[in-house]
């Protein structure tokens, strides 16, 4: 053999595995560059796609959750707004019964009565709501105090100025001067609260020679029994109603009371079927309005200022 044949094939060979392998890693090259470039085109897709927004089923399909969870919610939301506004409804009581513990101090305990009662043609006879102004006296001249968030905006005490020839006896029921006051009677002015003026029934005489209530009318000389009550006849002071949430209709509305035969004065019904009730020791309870209302001793007795149940004034004076 010619060794310098072998040496030129050994060349040869080597030569050849050198460009095989530099054609192989050509080739790596050639392929990686393939696949940076799908995968760049893949995320391209991608984000494409990303940008395209939702589609028509998926919009469908959050609106219907949405929709779902305002169904669920929505009753619970409208039962915390209730309660928010009869908590309210309750903290305006409450301090009611502050005002009216100030005025029984300044005034040798005696109740400031439902409504006057005057003759003569001044603004309508001169029936007038008596007890709210006089408690306003005590709760700095706020009038937002004696509405109820949960009744109409109608029933809001609105403060009218500019009345001419107000009788003086007008402003010494808490009215200031030249105030329009607060017309009481059927029709009068809607208001949201009302007084227990009468006890159980209209026009009834307890033993003590007063209305069983803690006083309708104010300044009456035909009918002194029906004036103020002062608190010593006042039996349970605990457990004897003073003022509530009332029907607010226009007829009445400064008064409350649980006659059989005409519901006008009954308390609302507007919190959840009931009403927020102020008791004379100034604690406010929640109540149903037909429980307030039901001929049975232990409620009846809770409307009369001797804690006796008068059960001969229940019947029915429409027959």
């Amino acid at each position: 053999m010619n060794p310098h044949t072998d040496s030129c094939r050994n060349g040869r060979s080597v030569a050849g595995a050198l460009r095989e392998r530099r054609t192989i890693r050509a080739h790596g090259r050639v392929e990686r560059v393939l696949t940076s470039g799908r995968r760049a085109e893949l995320i391209g897709r991608l984000k494409t796609k990303s940008h395209g927004g939702f589609t028509l089923i998926e919009l469908l399909v959050v609106v219907a959750i949405i929709a779902l969870l305002i169904a669920i919610l929505l009753p619970s939301l409208t039962q915390a707004r209730e309660r928010a506004k009869a908590a309210v409804c309750a903290a305006n009581l409450r301090q009611m019964g502050m005002a009216m513990e100030m005025y029984l101090e300044d005034n040798q305990g005696y109740y400031p009565g439902e409504h006057s009662v005057h003759s003569g043609p001044a603004l309508g006879g001169g029936t007038f709501v008596t007890w709210a102004p006089r408690l306003r006296l005590y709760a700095s001249m706020n009038e937002e105090l004696f509405w109820c968030p949960t009744a109409d905006d109608d029933t809001y005490w609105k403060v009218i100025f500019g009345v001419p020839r107000i009788p003086d006896y007008v402003r010494g029921y808490g009215y200031q001067p030249t105030e329009k006051p607060l017309v009481a009677g059927a029709p009068g002015d809607l208001f949201c609260y009302g007084y227990n003026s009468w006890g159980v029934a209209e026009w009834v005489v307890g033993e003590s020679g007063v209305s069983l209530g803690l006083g309708a009318h104010v300044d009456d000389w035909s009918m002194p029994w029906a004036w103020a009550v002062n608190r010593r006849n006042v039996k349970r002071p605990s457990e004897m109603i003073a003022i509530a949430d009332n029907k607010a209709d226009g007829n009445w509305d400064s008064a409350i009371d649980p006659e059989n035969w005409q519901d006008h004065e009954w308390p609302s019904a507007r919190h959840s079927g009931g009403a927020q009730v102020l008791f004379c020791d100034g604690h406010v309870i929640h109540e149903q309005q037909l429980k307030l209302v039901e001929p049975t001793e232990w409620t009846r007795r809770l409307w009369n200022n001797d804690y006796l149940p008068h059960e001969d004034d229940w019947q029915d004076e429409g027959g």
